[in-house]
Protein backbone atom coordinates (compact mmCIF):
# COMPACT_ATOMS: atom_id res chain seq x y z
CA UNK A 1 0.00 0.00 0.00
CA UNK A 2 1.44 3.43 -0.97
CA UNK A 3 2.43 5.82 1.75
CA UNK A 4 0.11 8.84 2.19
CA UNK A 5 1.84 12.18 2.85
CA UNK A 6 0.44 14.68 5.30
CA UNK A 7 -0.70 18.08 3.91
CA UNK A 8 2.19 19.82 5.71
CA UNK A 9 4.68 17.58 3.89
CA UNK A 10 3.03 18.35 0.52
CA UNK A 11 3.29 22.06 1.27
CA UNK A 12 7.01 21.77 2.11
CA UNK A 13 7.65 19.76 -1.07
CA UNK A 14 5.76 22.33 -3.16
CA UNK A 15 7.77 25.19 -1.66
CA UNK A 16 11.04 23.33 -2.25
CA UNK A 17 10.08 22.59 -5.86
CA UNK A 18 9.12 26.25 -6.43
CA UNK A 19 12.45 27.44 -5.04
CA UNK A 20 14.32 24.99 -7.27
CA UNK A 21 12.45 26.22 -10.36
CA UNK A 22 13.08 29.89 -9.51
CA UNK A 23 16.75 29.25 -8.80
CA UNK A 24 17.18 27.46 -12.12
CA UNK A 25 15.33 30.20 -14.02
CA UNK A 26 17.38 32.98 -12.44
CA UNK A 27 20.73 31.29 -12.98
CA UNK A 28 20.29 30.11 -16.58
CA UNK A 29 20.97 32.42 -19.54
CA UNK A 30 17.92 34.29 -20.75
CA UNK A 31 16.75 33.83 -24.27
CA UNK A 32 17.01 36.75 -26.64
CA UNK A 33 14.05 37.75 -28.85
CA UNK A 34 15.50 35.49 -31.55
CA UNK A 35 15.36 32.54 -29.16
CA UNK A 36 19.14 32.25 -28.87
CA UNK A 37 20.59 32.36 -25.36
CA UNK A 38 21.66 35.85 -24.38
CA UNK A 39 25.22 36.32 -23.23
CA UNK A 40 25.43 37.26 -19.57
CA UNK A 41 28.64 39.13 -20.41
CA UNK A 42 26.73 41.59 -22.63
CA UNK A 43 24.93 43.31 -19.75
CA UNK A 44 28.04 44.52 -17.89
CA UNK A 45 29.69 45.89 -21.05
CA UNK A 46 26.49 47.69 -22.01
CA UNK A 47 26.35 49.30 -18.60
CA UNK A 48 29.99 50.36 -18.72
CA UNK A 49 30.23 51.87 -22.23
CA UNK A 50 32.11 55.05 -23.00
CA UNK A 51 31.64 57.71 -20.33
CA UNK A 52 30.96 61.16 -21.75
CA UNK A 53 30.62 64.15 -19.40
CA UNK A 54 28.16 66.72 -20.73
CA UNK A 55 27.65 70.17 -19.26
CA UNK A 56 24.61 72.24 -20.19
CA UNK A 57 24.62 75.98 -19.48
CA UNK A 58 23.60 79.26 -21.07
CA UNK A 59 24.20 78.93 -24.00
CA UNK A 60 26.34 75.89 -24.69
CA UNK A 61 26.56 72.12 -24.70
CA UNK A 62 30.04 70.88 -23.79
CA UNK A 63 30.85 67.17 -24.20
CA UNK A 64 34.15 65.69 -23.05
CA UNK A 65 35.37 63.84 -24.95
CA UNK A 66 33.58 64.88 -28.16
CA UNK A 67 33.80 61.39 -29.66
CA UNK A 68 33.35 57.73 -28.76
CA UNK A 69 33.74 54.25 -30.17
CA UNK A 70 30.79 52.38 -31.65
CA UNK A 71 28.60 50.72 -29.05
CA UNK A 72 27.32 51.62 -25.60
CA UNK A 73 27.79 55.26 -24.59
CA UNK A 74 26.80 56.75 -21.26
CA UNK A 75 26.22 60.51 -21.24
CA UNK A 76 26.55 61.93 -17.72
CA UNK A 77 24.65 65.20 -18.16
CA UNK A 78 24.80 68.08 -15.69
CA UNK A 79 22.70 71.22 -15.92
CA UNK A 80 25.07 73.93 -14.70
CA UNK A 81 22.84 76.66 -16.06
CA UNK A 82 20.26 78.85 -14.40
CA UNK A 83 17.21 77.51 -16.25
CA UNK A 84 15.72 74.16 -17.31
CA UNK A 85 17.42 72.53 -20.29
CA UNK A 86 17.04 69.28 -22.21
CA UNK A 87 19.59 66.96 -23.77
CA UNK A 88 18.82 65.56 -27.22
CA UNK A 89 20.98 63.21 -29.32
CA UNK A 90 20.31 63.10 -33.08
CA UNK A 91 22.20 61.34 -35.85
CA UNK A 92 22.85 63.54 -38.89
CA UNK A 93 25.44 64.39 -41.53
CA UNK A 94 24.94 68.11 -40.81
CA UNK A 95 27.21 70.10 -38.51
CA UNK A 96 25.73 71.16 -35.19
CA UNK A 97 25.32 74.81 -36.18
CA UNK A 98 23.57 74.07 -39.50
CA UNK A 99 20.42 72.20 -38.45
CA UNK A 100 17.16 73.65 -39.84
CA UNK A 101 15.22 75.76 -37.34
CA UNK A 102 11.43 76.17 -37.45
CA UNK A 103 9.68 78.42 -34.92
CA UNK A 104 12.88 78.71 -32.86
CA UNK A 105 13.28 74.93 -32.48
CA UNK A 106 14.84 72.03 -34.39
CA UNK A 107 12.30 69.75 -36.08
CA UNK A 108 13.54 66.54 -34.45
CA UNK A 109 11.28 64.43 -36.67
CA UNK A 110 13.24 65.63 -39.73
CA UNK A 111 16.40 64.10 -38.23
CA UNK A 112 17.28 60.66 -36.90
CA UNK A 113 16.52 60.92 -33.18
CA UNK A 114 18.46 58.63 -30.86
CA UNK A 115 17.16 59.56 -27.41
CA UNK A 116 16.70 62.49 -25.08
CA UNK A 117 16.27 63.70 -21.52
CA UNK A 118 13.58 66.35 -21.14
CA UNK A 119 13.24 69.08 -18.53
CA UNK A 120 16.56 68.82 -16.72
CA UNK A 121 16.26 70.98 -13.63
CA UNK A 122 19.04 73.37 -12.58
CA UNK A 123 21.75 71.37 -10.79
CA UNK A 124 20.36 67.98 -11.84
CA UNK A 125 22.70 65.29 -13.20
CA UNK A 126 20.80 62.58 -15.10
CA UNK A 127 22.45 59.90 -17.23
CA UNK A 128 21.47 58.83 -20.74
CA UNK A 129 22.65 55.38 -21.89
CA UNK A 130 22.51 54.75 -25.63
CA UNK A 131 24.00 52.38 -28.19
CA UNK A 132 25.58 54.39 -31.02
CA UNK A 133 26.47 53.29 -34.53
CA UNK A 134 29.38 54.88 -36.42
CA UNK A 135 28.60 58.36 -37.74
CA UNK A 136 28.09 61.99 -36.88
CA UNK A 137 25.72 63.12 -34.13
CA UNK A 138 24.58 66.43 -32.74
CA UNK A 139 23.97 66.97 -29.03
CA UNK A 140 21.56 69.82 -28.38
CA UNK A 141 19.00 71.52 -26.20
CA UNK A 142 15.77 71.94 -28.11
CA UNK A 143 13.88 74.19 -25.72
CA UNK A 144 12.60 77.17 -27.72
CA UNK A 145 15.49 79.52 -28.74
CA UNK A 146 18.16 77.51 -26.84
CA UNK A 147 19.55 75.85 -30.00
CA UNK A 148 19.67 79.20 -31.80
CA UNK A 149 21.60 80.71 -28.89
CA UNK A 150 24.34 78.09 -29.24
CA UNK A 151 23.23 75.06 -27.24
CA UNK A 152 24.60 72.41 -29.60
CA UNK A 153 27.75 70.36 -30.10
CA UNK A 154 29.13 67.96 -32.71
CA UNK A 155 29.80 64.39 -31.58
CA UNK A 156 31.44 61.66 -33.65
CA UNK A 157 31.39 57.88 -33.28
CA UNK A 158 34.01 55.68 -35.01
Amino acid sequence: MPRVLEPAVWRQLSIAAGIAVLTAACSSPAASPSGAPASSAAAPSAAIGAGIAVELSEWKVAAAPASASTGPVSFAVTNKGTTIHEFVVVKTDMKADTLPVVDHKIDESALTPVDEIEDIEVGASPTLDVNLEPGHYVLLCNIETHYEQGMHADFDVQ
